[in-house]
């Protein structure tokens, strides 16, 4: 089945509904509008079911959550970003009792301006280690050129002292 194309303008359903009411049939009024005998036909039966000429207000899937619950799932990333969505649907279920899917709190994120982004990566310096780095740099920054030729430099290691250094999500 194909997809259902995009709806007529206003003022394009107005236009068919005028010429209708003046008497002309469908298949002049789609060659005067050049559009479709069939939706011609569609534009004026919707026309006599409701009277109405604009599109029926409140069609498609309503939203599970309320306004309340995007508020707290917004507060929830708010408050730590690194937060996973299978997390907050959790907290979410537990806290509210609606049953809703990762998806949809990802869907509710991205309707308030929240996207997805890899965190930077820095490690933490405290103000304790910040002072001890400066002082550091400034005791071996005084020394000559040959004192570095007494240095034995060791192969290099790799530690990660915060975690994983792959991509972390925020």
């Amino acid at each position: 089945m194909a997809p259902k194309k995009k709806e007529y303008s206003f003022d394009l359903r107005e236009t068919v509904i005028k010429h209708f009411l003046n008497g002309d049939y469908e298949h002049d009024i789609a060659t005067k509008v050049i559009i479709p005998r069939n939706s011609v036909h569609y534009i004026i039966a919707k026309y006599k079911n409701t009277k109405c000429i604009g599109n029926i207000i409140g069609r498609g899937q309503k939203h599970k959550t309320s306004v309340h619950a995007d508020r707290v799932i917004q507060r929830k990333i708010k408050v730590d970003r690194r937060k996973s969505a299978s997390i907050v649907k959790v907290e979410i279920e537990s806290e509210l009792g609606i049953i809703i899917s990762e998806q949809t709190v990802r869907r509710r994120l991205h309707e308030s301006g929240f996207m997805g982004r890899v965190a930077r990566r820095k490690p933490y310096v405290d103000k304790l280690n910040r002072g001890k780095r400066i002082e550091y740099a400034n005791t071996y920054r005084e020394k000559p050129i040959g004192y570095w030729n007494d240095v034995l430099w060791s192969d290099e290691s790799k530690f990660n002292l915060f975690g994983s250094d792959g991509k972390v999500m925020v």
